[in-house]
């Protein structure tokens, strides 16, 4: 019998100092079949619509030069080359909703998503701008880059202090579904280790926020770094689930972010359990100032990789 999610977590903060032995079990324990599925290239790949590239991956590139403009245009130029046609910003770079709308025009893009900071009831943020922003942009599906849960921002440190923060939420949700958008929420590992009973604060959002007003963009890594198998909290939240952050593991290096299709990760099996994702998103968060980490390469590979995997 399956034990559910809240209970499996409440074992992984028990044995929280064996995290990364327990992560690089789930993750050797994967089945071989992913290497072979994406070597073959076959008929059934991820269609191209349904292919997005967090922004994020590149946000060392942006930074590090003085013209981040440029460089955001070069990054949108060189992605449409490759042949994506969606991206995920999670900055403007100083554009206005209208200014970079045209920009993705001009390289044929779409705006698949966003991350914004959407605020939290000690924080909140002008949802009516973020809509009108969205509006503008054509983005349909937003949310913040992390939950108001996170370590380094603290603002959840009880259960009640998340069951108010999804109770936020879903007012923003229900605001943004009344304007014909979706608002989602994006996790790391800290919202399956933190625990309260036999519920996780991934439960607890979940539970305490209406499908219809929120949806999940699940992060595939920050579940599988947590130490459960991503397979399972897809079977578990079924529909709410309507994107998905595709980054590998590599448990041989610290378990840290490896490119798609070169970790450890059972995209297939992910996959062939997910049910109406609408967005399959490649990520890979920048090692700042490691010149030996190539976001363009993790572009280029992440989506060979989508268009070719079967499942």
């Amino acid at each position: 019998m399956k034990l559910p999610i809240g209970l499996r977590a409440v074992l992984v903060a028990v044995l929280s100092a064996l995290l990364f032995v327990g992560v690089a079990g789930t993750a050797s324990a994967a089945p071989p079949s992913k290497g072979a599925a994406a070597a073959e290239c076959a008929e059934r790949g991820v269609p191209l619509s349904k292919i997005s590239i967090q922004l994020y991956t590149f946000a060392d590139y942006l930074s590090s030069g003085t013209d981040e403009q440029a460089r955001h245009e070069e990054v949108l130029r060189r992605l449409a080359e490759m042949g994506y046609r969606n991206v995920e910003p999670y900055t403007l770079s100083g554009w206005t909703a209208e200014e970079y709308a045209a920009l993705l025009d001009e390289y044929g893009l779409k705006a698949s998503a966003r991350h914004v900071d959407v605020g939290s009831p000690a924080n909140p943020a002008d949802i009516e701008q973020i809509i009108e922003d969205n509006r503008v942009l054509g983005i349909k599906y937003f949310g913040s880059g992390s939950t108001a849960g996170a370590p380094w921002i603290g603002e959840l440190t009880t259960e009640a202090d998340w069951i108010a923060y999804a109770e936020y939420l879903d007012a923003v949700g229900e605001q943004a579904r009344k304007a014909g958008q979706t608002l989602f929420i994006h996790n790391h590992d800290f919202e399956f280790t933190t625990v309260f009973g036999d519920r996780t604060a991934f439960d607890i959002l979940m539970q305490h926020t209406q499908k219809k007003n929120v949806v999940s963009q699940l992060d595939l890594y920050w579940v599988a770094y947590a130490g459960l198998d991503p397979v399972d909290v897809v079977e578990e939240y079924g529909k709410r689930i309507q994107l998905l952050h595709v980054k590998d593991l590599n448990p041989e290096l610290d378990n840290r972010i490896e490119i798609v299709g070169r970790g450890s990760l059972d995209f297939p099996a992910i996959f062939d359990a997910a049910h109406r994702v609408r967005y399959y998103v490649v990520e890979h968060d920048p090692r700042f100032g490691d010149p030996t980490f190539d976001p363009f390469e993790a572009a280029q590979v992440g989506l060979d990789y989508l268009t070719s995997v079967t499942y």
